[in-house]
């Protein structure tokens, strides 16, 4: 065996060298191609996250503003109603009927010469 490998001459080696170096600068380039590809795969994982969150968040606020319209608008439809009864009674207190007849019920009061008669409920026991 020590013979064969006796008469094995070596290439050449400016081109071995030459190869060499060529297999180096592959070797560094993929080397930085992979920790190019890394880097940009950690900031896009980065942005998808956050991206994520801000859009977590932003579908928490509008889910709250619903809520929010919808207790406003319960309360608008209240106050409406609310409004439409102060100027109906508004209305009526400028009618003068209605002030006698509110007189007669409330304060006990009476034309002149008419008689007011009191009639109390008697409890059955």
């Amino acid at each position: 065996m020590a013979s064969k490998r006796a008469t094995i001459r070596e290439i050449d080696t400016k081109y071995m060298e030459q190869r060499q170096q060529e297999l180096d600068r592959q070797s560094k380039r993929r080397k930085g191609l992979y920790r190019r590809l890394t880097f940009m795969g950690v900031v896009f994982g980065i942005l998808m996250i956050v991206c994520g969150m801000t859009l977590f968040k932003q579908s928490a606020q509008i889910s709250e503003k619903k809520t929010e319209v919808e207790h406003l608008q319960t309360e608008q439809a209240s106050l409406l109603e609310e409004r439409d009864f102060l100027k109906q009674e508004i209305e009526n207190y400028q009618d003068v009927e209605y002030i006698m007849e509110i007189a007669r019920r409330d304060y006990f009061l009476t034309l002149p010469g008419e008689q007011r008669i009191n009639v109390t409920k008697q409890n059955s026991d």
